[in-house]
């Protein structure tokens, strides 16, 4: 992320060009027509960048997050791929870096030879690109969690590395954000701590680093001194690492706020600060990221703003960067040719600079438009983000919800995917119009009732709501009055309050049932819009901290639900009883080829009967889709229980998936389900084959979120 200052040598970085078997060194390469290579760094269109960094000669190196490529900007701004095939995944060590997969790369850093080291995150990895473009491994087995200091760095086990930087001496050092620690790799390749004990909390301060307390690190930057700087997210402050291994706090009071400009940077609010980076007089610069700033330590301790104004909207390339609005600012880098501030504007989809004395503006580049694309082509050439909610129509065409593209999209039977409800925008409004012209906030999941008509699970604010698509494309709220809470039974749904629906689920006569996983509620809408509890009292008899997930409804209307909090799944039949039929409450994978009672389930989720009434259920932790036989027998129908992708073409037992989250079966009796982490749908067929139908594994966001939430969590 930060462009290292103490990298002055010549820097001889000939994989720019994209170098290939039969092509000379410095030969323009532009393999990737989908990225738009070879064009005017401005004209591109960029979504996620989670890095950033500088070289001497002024070449911009990006990391293209939602590409899963690591992207190069000349200073004449023309932009190429360096390194990434596009594909999430782990492959192609020693070899060309562009024909290698990466997974969610994000911190960069340039050593003074020219090679380019990448945080390359969901592989808990750090990569390596030398000057003739071959790709290697320089730290992390592949395993998460942590281990391995004092040993080879690549035996090593890392955590969501987010960000790496080089010293003079060669040294690397690794911000191993989910193990709530910062890394160093010496000369010799040995890994040790230099920060950060573990626990994700604050402390420590003028004392050892290795014994403090980190909360989720994210970037970091050396000074010319060899001081190290950590973004301290979780913490909401910068924190500093110096030459004798003494840490103390430099900006932030611990307070997620904005607050403090012109007084000491210490008694200052952050707000999720996720880079830093120093100029060559010891200036401090922090992307202030839920703050829409960038703030400014000087050489005295005081802070400012250098750039954004605080509103996310944009307002263009302005004079000075104090009048520039900037949303969600991700990560740094100092240009050192010409004393610019190098910063990935996220949320506005574009790379902007700031000189560090005039605060002139500029974009470096992307055109602002996000990555949304696909319609009107085949389904594997879509991009996606985060499908969630899946239901098959009459037709059976298929319809998903794709959570953080704000759309609800459809799949015909030849293959083709169109936009079916949402124009992108975050919201509520446009009901009583076209639902295509209607704005749909984060939509998850969705029942489609006999006749067609389709229900959407829609957030708004804090509470959810229900909206529907009538078969004419007219959308309309259905449920739910934007309070959060539980009232209503007895009165028209639209008036009632819901707290957090998980899930919707529709009979064979239309009604519409709807999980309440807080109140830990069944409730029922007739089709006359009534709304009522279905077992409101004996539910929350049968266990001590019960969490509504999955839902759907047999033939003969007896409602199957999972139970997350118990690890269990449940039916009330026809004539009102509750009876648990799989999960014995470990929370663990184990009993398959046996009765489901005895059987271990980690957090079931979405549900789905086949036709011949066998019951499927997705277990997003472990990664597999397991099913319930008619006989009460649990069997493993899809993913190995390793996180990931893989296998299509092949068994559905042995391919993995990532976050399977809602399924749905056809009237042929196959199975789609929504891959959600590997933003994709996934289809086994009736002999079990799994092959992918639409998306291709790149997408908007997902892990951090382009959008500032309310809710404050401790997320990994």
């Amino acid at each position: 992320m930060q462009s290292r200052n103490f990298f002055r040598s010549f820097l001889f970085i000939t994989l720019v060009f994209g170098i290939t078997a039969g092509h000379a060194i410095g030969s323009p390469v532009y393999p990737f027509k989908d990225v738009q290579d070879g064009q005017p760094a401005s004209h591109v269109t960029l979504t996620l960048v989670d890095g950033v960094a500088v070289d001497a000669k002024g070449n911009v190196y990006i990391s293209h997050r939602s590409k899963n490529r690591i992207r190069k900007v000349t200073p004449d701004g023309i932009i190429t791929t360096i390194a990434g095939n596009g594909i999430a995944g782990y492959s192609g060590d020693g070899g060309p870096a562009l024909e290698a997969a990466l997974s969610f790369p994000a911190g960069l850093a340039l050593d003074s030879a020219g090679n380019l080291f990448i945080a390359d995150r969901n592989n808990h990895r750090i990569r390596k690109v030398d000057t003739k473009g071959i790709i290697t491994t320089v730290a992390g087995n592949g395993t998460e969690g942590f281990g391995g200091d004092g040993g080879s760095a690549l035996e090593a086990s890392l955590n969501f590395p987010s960000d790496v930087v080089i010293d003079s001496k060669g040294h690397l050092y690794i911000s191993d954000r989910s193990n709530n620690r910062i890394r160093k790799i010496d000369s010799q390749g040995v890994i040790t701590t230099v920060a950060g004990s573990g626990k994700p909390e604050f402390g420590g301060d003028f004392g050892s680093a290795k014994d403090a307390l980190l909360k989720y690190p994210f970037g970091i930057c050396l000074d010319q001194q060899g001081n190290l700087y950590i973004a301290d997210r979780g913490n909401n402050r910068i924190r500093k690492v110096d030459t004798n291994g003494i840490i103390t706090t430099v900006a932030g009071d611990g307070m997620h706020f904005f607050g403090g400009d012109y007084g000491p940077a210490t008694q200052a609010s952050l707000a999720y600060p996720t880079d830093v980076a120093t100029d060559k007089v010891g200036n401090v610069y922090i992307a202030d990221r839920n703050n829409n700033r960038i703030r400014k330590v000087d050489s005295l301790g005081v802070i400012t703003t250098f750039m954004g104004t605080g509103q996310p909207e944009f307002n263009g390339d302005k004079e000075i960067a104090a009048e520039t609005n900037l949303h969600l600012p991700f990560s740094l880098a100092i240009d050192p040719t010409s004393e610019r501030l190098v910063v990935a504007d996220r949320n506005h989809f574009r790379i902007r600079s700031a000189h560090l004395k005039t605060q002139s503006v500029k974009t470096v580049a992307g055109n602002g438009h996000s990555l949304f694309k696909g319609d009107g082509g085949p389904g594997k050439g879509a991009t996606l983000d985060t499908p969630s909610g899946i239901v098959i129509d009459p037709a059976g065409n298929i319809l998903f919800a794709e959570k953080n593209h704000n759309r609800i999209r459809i799949l015909n039977s030849e293959g083709i995917i169109h936009t079916f409800a949402g124009n992108g925008t975050l919201g509520n409004e446009g009901d009583g119009g076209s639902a295509l012209n209607a704005a749909l906030y984060m939509p998850s999941t969705m029942a489609m009732d006999p006749e067609g008509n389709l229900f959407i699970v829609n957030r708004m604010g804090n509470s959810w709501i229900i909206r529907k698509i009538a078969k004419d494309g007219t959308i309309s709220r259905y449920a739910g009055n934007g309070n959060q809470g539980y009232s209503g039974d007895g009165g028209p749904a639209v008036e009632a309050s819901f707290s957090n629906i998980s899930d919707i689920a529709t009979d064979k006569d239309g009604n519409l049932y709807v999980a309440d996983q807080i109140n830990s509620h069944i409730r029922k809408i007739d089709r006359n819009g009534i709304v009522t509890s279905v077992q409101q009292i004996e539910l929350k008899k049968v266990a001590h901290e019960m969490h509504l997930n999955g839902l759907t409804i047999a033939e003969d209307n007896t409602v199957y639900f999972s139970d997350s909090g118990s690890s269990k799944i449940r039916k009330i039949d026809p004539d009102g009883n509750i009876v648990t039929i799989a999960g014995t409450g470990d929370f663990k994978d184990f009993g398959d080829g046996g009765p489901a009672l005895q059987a271990g389930i980690r957090s079931p989720g979405g549900l789905a009967l086949s036709p011949d009434g066998e019951l499927y259920f997705c277990e997003e932790t472990t990664a597999v889709i397991r099913k319930i036989d008619k006989n009460g027998t649990i069997s493993r129908v899809a993913g190995t229980g390793v996180t990931g992708f893989s296998g299509d073409g092949g068994p559905a037992t042995e391919a993995q998936i990532k976050g399977p989250n809602r399924l749905v079966f056809d009237k042929a009796g196959n199975l789609y389900f929504t891959d959600r982490d590997n933003n994709r749908v996934r289809k086994v067929d009736t002999n079990g084959i799994i092959t992918t139908v639409a998306g291709h594994g790149n997408f908007g966001w997902m892990q951090d979120g382009l959008e500032v939430r309310i809710t404050v969590q401790n997320f990994p």
